[in-house]
C-alpha cells in the first residue's frame, strides 16, 4: 500500500517538462516586464541623425540614454526635442551642454573662445569645418541671429533657470543655442544623457 502511494507521488517526465516550461515562461515574463520598465523610465535608445556632433558622434550611430531623475551638467551630451516652436525641427536633437540655468555664456568669434561665468570653457571637443569637410580657422561661418554684438563680434547670453545652452561639436554645421530657432533648451524637453554608443562601443562619462 505504501509503495503504491510513493509511486503515485513521483512526478512523471511530462509533469517535469510542464513545470520547467512554466518556470521558464514566468522568468521570461518577469524579465520582459523589467526591461519594459527600464526602457520606459530609466533608459532610452536613439540614433544620431546628421553631422552636428562630429567628430564625437556620427550619423547613423545608435546611442543609449540615461533618463531617470537626470539633471543635466556642463559637458554632458544630451538628446532633446523642441516643442511649441515653429522652427522646422520635428526630430530629436543631440548636442553638448555648455551652460545650465543661471550661468552667463560669452562666445568671442574673433578669438574662438567661450567663457562661462567669466571662466574659459575648455572647448576640446569642438571641430571647425568648412563645406569641404576640412578644419578651418574660423569659429563659425554664419554668425548667430540673436543676441549678437556685431561691433565686438561676440554673443553674450544668460541662461534662464530650468534651461540649457547647448552646442554641437561640429561647430560650423550645427543648429543649436546660437540659432534663434532653438535658443535655450527647456530641461523638461531633455530625453536623457548619452551614456553609451553601441557601435563602435564607447562609454561616455
Amino acid at each position: 500500500m505504501n509503495n503504491e502511494l510513493e509511486q503515485q507521488s513521483v512526478p512523471t517526465k511530462k509533469e517535469e517538462r510542464g513545470g520547467f516550461l512554466f518556470d521558464a515562461l514566468e522568468m521570461f515574463v518577469w524579465s520582459l516586464a523589467i526591461l519594459l520598465l527600464l526602457f520606459t523610465f530609466v533608459l532610452r535608445l536613439c540614433r544620431v541623425d546628421g553631422s552636428s556632433m562630429e567628430n564625437t558622434l556620427f550619423h547613423g550611430e545608435n546611442l543609449l540614454l540615461y533618463s531617470f531623475l537626470y539633471e543635466p551638467e556642463q559637458d554632458d551630451i544630451i538628446v532633446f526635442h523642441l516643442t511649441g516652436e515653429d522652427n522646422g525641427l520635428e526630430k530629436m536633437l543631440v548636442k553638448r551642454v555648455i551652460a545650465t540655468g543661471g550661468q552667463t555664456v560669452n562666445i568671442d568669434f574673433q578669438n574662438n573662445t567661450i567663457t562661462v561665468d567669466g571662466e574659459i570653457y575648455k572647448d576640446e571637443h569642438a571641430v571647425l569645418k568648412n563645406s569641404s569637410d576640412m578644419i578651418v580657422d574660423r569659429y563659425l561661418n554664419l554668425r548667430p541671429n540673436w543676441n549678437y554684438d556685431a561691433q565686438n563680434d561676440t554673443m553674450t547670453v544668460t541662461v534662464p533657470e530650468g534651461h540649457l545652452f547647448v552646442l554641437g561639436d561640429n561647430r560650423n554645421f550645427s543648429r543649436d543655442s546660437r540659432d534663434s530657432s532653438i535658443m535655450f533648451v527647456d530641461q523638461r524637453c531633455v530625453l536623457g544623457k548619452v551614456i553609451l554608443r553601441l557601435s563602435p562601443f564607447t562609454v561616455f562619462s
